[in-house]
């Protein structure tokens, strides 16, 4: 992954239903508490966090998302990186997302909405575009594993790839509370590079690639 395409590691509505279609209606992987949590890591030292909440309203759901971090060399800050993202879903079907991404400086935007047979695609760095294909559109947020079989939308650049998945088993995970987390693990390739990871409840519980180091995402359980 190129050092300008971290993503919400990292970050249209129901109006817009009947119009878009991406993949069948299926039940999403709600977390119990309606949030997540994760401390970010460089190479074993915090620098920053990332925090999901969900609200939902009947067969409606949205996704706020929001991810900060600093990386500093000598007590001084080289790379600041800040995202934002809200997801639109209903019936179980992603149906939109607007995003902003603060890249060191650089303001990056996204927004896919519904139309027939996909969504339309306004993105700063990107352009405009429409996707129409298969598999659906799902964004790259991390938290909902049915992103690993749609095509995925990076919510910083715009751009959209499928993923190439395999799974080498299931491994424990160091939380950020001092715990451990038993979970599944899949390493993507092909356009990204990086490694997610599941609970036995389809739970995200950890992320990790290369960008500026080493970088590592440790669940909050607490």
């Amino acid at each position: 992954m190129r050092r300008r395409e971290l993503v919400l590691g990292a970050m249209a509505g129901a109006a817009g239903a009947a119009l878009a279609q991406p993949r069948q209606a299926m039940a999403l992987p709600v977390p119990p508490t309606g949030a997540l949590g994760f401390r970010i890591l460089r190479n074993g030292v915090p620098v920053g966090e990332q925090h999901l909440t969900f609200s939902q309203s009947g067969d409606q759901l949205r996704v706020d998302n929001h991810a900060e971090l600093v990386v500093r060399e000598l007590g001084i800050p080289v790379f600041h990186y800040a995202a934002m993202a809200t997801e639109q879903w209903a019936g179980g079907v992603f149906r939109g997302v607007d995003s902003q991404v603060d890249h060191n400086g650089t303001q990056l935007r996204v927004h896919a909405a519904p139309i027939a047979g996909g969504f339309a695609i306004e993105s700063t760095k990107t352009g405009n575009y429409d996707y129409t294909g298969q598999p659906g559109l799902m964004p790259l947020t991390y938290w909902n594993k049915a992103m690993l079989d749609a095509m995925i939308l990076n919510v910083e650049t715009g751009r959209h790839y499928p993923a190439i998945v395999s799974s080498p088993g299931w491994n424990y995970l160091p939380t950020a509370d001092g715990g451990r987390l038993l979970a599944q693990r899949f390493d993507v390739s092909g356009k990204l590079h990086l490694s997610l990871w599941y609970d036995q409840n389809e739970q995200w519980a950890g992320l990790a690639f290369n960008i500026l180091g080493q970088i590592t995402y440790q669940k909050f359980t607490a």
